[in-house]
Parts: structure tokens; C-alpha cells; sequence
């Protein structure tokens, strides 16, 4: 049977072993986005040689397992967790379950398993190109707030390649997400903590704006795929107008102009951010599904 114990952060290198044989387009493929968040998932990890398996114990909900990571035989996987879970007396489930996935899973079993669209956790991918340029009819107020930054603020770009500087970085992002939450959200903290600690251990990319001396906005993620980036932190202070739409063009232009596609993650169901990120015009969505055993 299979034996799961906590994740942390040394299983960065295993991870990325079993990834290298199942690319994925979303956000959960990076190492760094589902680790950042364990204070809310409370993972646990477990393999058998083939598959990689992870357990998430999110409180008030069933337990539930991301989609095995790896190759092999699948059904036989699939049959190990459902052992597991029925062991802790649970029907099995999975979370953020892929469109490619969730067929897998029909084509084998059949009706087994109900499929609910997950639409909160779908992530926003667009084309790099676009982020950079910000062209085409439904992009031009973009295009305004970005000219009034460019051509009323005294800015200055910079990566993010030093401890000391990541510090200053990591410093602004918990003063800022503090006055948003009102320290009422300690995952989203908690996830800004573990994103910094573990910057540079997790292979990150990261770039800042400042105005003056002063950060006003700030972007930071990693390369998921050859074709596409993702973009796992992003904050600003819109007191700046077009803060947000020059970080973005900038950290694209000089992290991701090679890669086709940028992901910028899930709305999580608000509604504000729901509009925001379809207002860039997503090229498409990677679609999620929450699985679960019928019986």
C-alpha cells in the first residue's frame, strides 16, 4: 500500500522527475505554485516508481489526490489510491484535474466517476506578444494606462538576481498583501512567505519596478513549459496608474519574449479578478475538473 508523508521543500528535484514525462499547461505543474500554497493544502506525498501522487487535506473537505504525475500504468495507479483512500474509510477524489486527464479517466472507467467543471480554478493563458505589445481594439485602455506610466513616472526596471533585493522585494509584497487582506488571510501571506524563502531554490525569475527609488510593482515566476511561462506573483500599488500594465509588458519582454504564451494563474472565483484577467483577452483557458468516485 502506498505510505504518504509530509511534502517539503526538498522534494523540489523528485517532483520535477516525474513531471518531465507529463507536461502539462497549468499552474500546479510548477513545483513552486502547489508548494507555496501547503498551508492551505496540507500535502502529502507518496510514489510507487511509476507515479508521483500527492494527497491534499484541505480543512472541512474530503480528502482528495492530484492526478498521478508520471508514466506507467495508470490503472494500476488509479486502483492503488482508491485501495488507499478506502483504507481511511473515503470514496477517492481528485483535484484540478486537466480536460486531457479527465478523459483519461472516463475512457477507463466508464461512468465510475462524476466530473464537475471547476471553473474558479481555470488559469488565463495568453500570448506573449500580446502582453508585450498590448495591440488590438480590446487592449487599448491597457495601452493608456501603460503610456501614462511610461510618460509621467521616473521608473526603473530590475530583475531580481540578489538576496539583498529580494528581501526589499519580499518586505513591499507582505505590506501590500497585509493592506488588502487586513491580516485576515494567512494562506495568501503564507504563500507570499514560502514563494520568497524559497526563491532561489525553486529556480524562480523575478523583476521590480521602482519610481523614485520605490518598488510600485513587482513580477516573479518560472519557465512550465518550452512554450509558456508562468506568472505566479504579480502586485502592485495602482495608486500608480498603469503600474500593473508596465510590469507586466516589461517582465515579459525580458523573461518570457521567447516562449509563446504566458499563464497568469486563476481568478479563484472573485469576481474582480475574474474581470481583470478577462479583460487581457486570454488566447485560452486550461480547463479543471473536481473528480470523484460515484459510490
Amino acid at each position: 500500500m502506498l505510505e504518504f508523508r509530509d511534502i517539503n521543500a526538498n522534494d523540489f528535484e523528485k517532483f520535477n522527475k516525474y513531471r518531465v514525462s507529463d507536461v502539462t499547461n497549468a499552474s500546479e505543474g510548477a513545483f513552486a505554485t502547489m508548494f507555496i500554497w501547503n498551508r492551505y493544502y496540507n500535502l502529502q506525498i507518496a510514489e510507487n516508481g511509476e507515479f508521483l501522487f500527492l494527497r491534499f487535506n484541505i480543512k472541512n473537505k474530503l480528502p482528495s489526490y492530484f492526478f498521478p504525475i508520471g508514466s506507467g500504468n495508470l490503472e494500476k495507479a488509479i486502483e492503488e489510491l482508491s485501495e488507499y483512500a478506502s483504507s481511511k474509510g473515503e470514496k477517492l477524489a481528485f483535484r484540478l484535474v486537466s480536460r486531457k486527464n479527465a478523459g483519461r479517466l472516463k475512457e477507463i472507467y466508464g461512468k465510475r466517476f462524476a466530473f464537475t467543471e471547476d471553473r474558479d480554478c481555470f488559469d488565463y493563458v495568453y500570448l506573449t506578444e500580446k502582453m508585450m505589445s498590448l495591440s488590438g481594439k480590446k487592449l487599448h485602455s491597457k495601452r493608456n494606462h501603460l503610456n501614462y506610466f511610461l510618460d509621467n513616472f521616473n521608473y526603473e526596471y530590475v530583475e531580481v538576481t540578489e538576496p539583498a533585493f529580494l528581501n526589499e522585494c519580499a518586505q513591499k509584497a507582505y505590506e501590500w498583501v497585509n493592506a488588502k487582506t487586513k491580516n485576515k488571510n494567512p494562506f495568501e501571506m503564507g504563500a507570499m512567505e514560502s514563494y520568497f524563502r524559497y526563491y532561489f531554490r525553486f529556480n524562480q525569475k523575478g523583476a521590480a519596478i521602482k519610481v523614485d527609488g520605490n518598488i510600485v510593482a513587482m513580477s516573479f515566476g518560472e519557465k512550465l513549459n518550452d512554450d509558456m511561462a508562468l506568472i505566479q506573483v504579480e502586485l502592485a500599488d495602482d495608486s500608480y496608474r498603469g503600474s500593473y500594465q508596465a510590469i507586466n509588458k516589461f517582465f515579459c519582454e525580458n523573461a518570457w519574449k521567447d516562449l509563446k504564451y504566458v499563464n497568469r494563474e486563476e481568478d479563484m472565483g472573485i469576481e474582480g479578478l475574474r474581470r481583470a484577467k478577462e479583460s487581457y483577452q486570454p488566447e485560452f483557458l486550461v480547463e479543471k475538473f473536481y473528480i470523484e468516485e460515484r459510490i
